[in-house]
């Protein structure tokens, strides 16, 4: 390790999910190790926050914000840490961005030509409607949010697809029906007989808007397991295969984990080679196969630490593009910190040459 021109103050912001504890043990080993750095645990949820992040040059933080709305908050402080307060912030901005959202993360895979299931996205339901004509079923719907398999499903008739249409698009086609400006109450009589009406008044009634988007993609088959790759930097990464549940396609929130099966190295890689294309902090990918080719269902940086723990080790990507394999179980947060502390040496050697 190149000696450090200065002393890293490091905030490890305060989760309920045990992962900054595991962030303070790992920094504590890295302190007795000689890595010139102090630390302290900061609450990021307070209405304080901003004043009491200022002093830190760092901050490393996984609360575990799953669901749109709250993952929206987080990537508001992540925004205001990194972009205005001027902090070194791992999961930075590139990582954070797209989570909760499939599609925004199906924008990114289509223009970097990721390989991916055929993935449609559609804001428009005239578009919607004719493409859903024409695609081969089955597919698998989902909506933009949610882990563990919430929100997937996989359709086999038009009858479906045409109910999941409807739930999506139901505001949207009140709206187009309403242009022309006549009495409600005719413009009511007259949709009371289309299904899709009837479903905006619930929404209407629960006060909550309706997507106005379908996601769908490519039924992959022949996988009764998906592999996890979950990569940090773009040095570190665990790999599993995660079975199916049982009578279902779906693999994520199974819990039936297959820590023995090999993980090939070609997928590896690449996983490898997408965070550091993207500057990714920490990214867990998804991949199915068909044949020998393999894709990218989706990705996100939030997981559960215990998986990874429990692999017999991690891969380690040496400066002479080999891969070693470490064994040993550890925790993700210990490689956590050692990126982000290889991203501090950079980022601080460029701010003193910078001055």
């Amino acid at each position: 390790m190149k000696d450090m021109v200065k002393t890293i103050r490091v905030a490890v912001g305060i989760t309920d999910n045990g992962w900054d504890e595991r962030f303070v043990n790992a920094l504590e080993d890295e302190s007795e190790k000689g890595y010139p750095l102090s630390y302290d645990r900061i609450n990021l949820d307070g209405s304080d926050w901003i004043n009491k992040v200022k002093p830190f040059d760092m901050v490393i933080w996984k609360p575990d914000d799953m669901e749109a709305l709250k993952a929206l908050r987080f990537k508001e402080r992540i925004y205001i840490m990194e972009k205005h307060l001027g902090k070194l912030v791992v999961p930075n901005f590139n990582t954070i961005w797209h989570f909760e959202s499939k599609i925004a993360q199906s924008y990114l895979f289509e223009i970097e030509k990721v390989p991916t299931p055929k993935t449609t996205v559609s804001h428009d339901q005239h578009d919607a409607a004719r493409l859903l004509q024409s695609l081969d079923l089955p597919l698998v719907f989902k909506q933009s949010e949610g882990a563990s398999s919430k929100n997937v499903q996989l359709v086999h008739s038009r009858r479906a697809a045409k109910k999941l249409f409807d739930e999506a698009f139901c505001g949207r086609m009140y709206r187009e029906a309403r242009l022309d400006r006549g009495p409600r109450w005719k413009a009511i009589l007259k949709l009371a007989r289309k299904p899709w009406f009837w479903r905006f008044v619930w929404h209407y009634l629960l006060n909550k808007e309706p997507t106005g988007c379908l996601y769908f993609q490519e039924f992959m088959p022949n996988n009764d397991s998906d592999l996890r790759i979950t990569v940090i930097g773009d040095r570190y990464a665990y790999g599993f295969w995660r079975n199916n549940r049982k009578g279902d396609f779906r693999a994520s929130g199974s819990g039936n984990i297959d820590f023995q099966r090999p993980v090939p190295e070609e997928p590896l890689r690449y996983c490898m080679e997408l965070n550091r294309r993207f500057d990714f902090d920490s990214m867990a990918y998804d991949i199915l196969f068909d044949g020998n080719r393999f894709v990218v269902t989706e990705m996100s940086y939030a997981y559960v630490d215990w998986a990874p723990q429990k692999t017999a080790g991690y891969h380690l990507l040496l400066d002479n593009r080999q891969l070693e394999f470490v064994e040993g179980h550890v925790w993700p947060q210990t490689l956590w910190v050692a990126w982000a502390l290889q991203r501090a040496q950079h980022f601080f050697d460029k701010q003193v040459v910078d001055d």
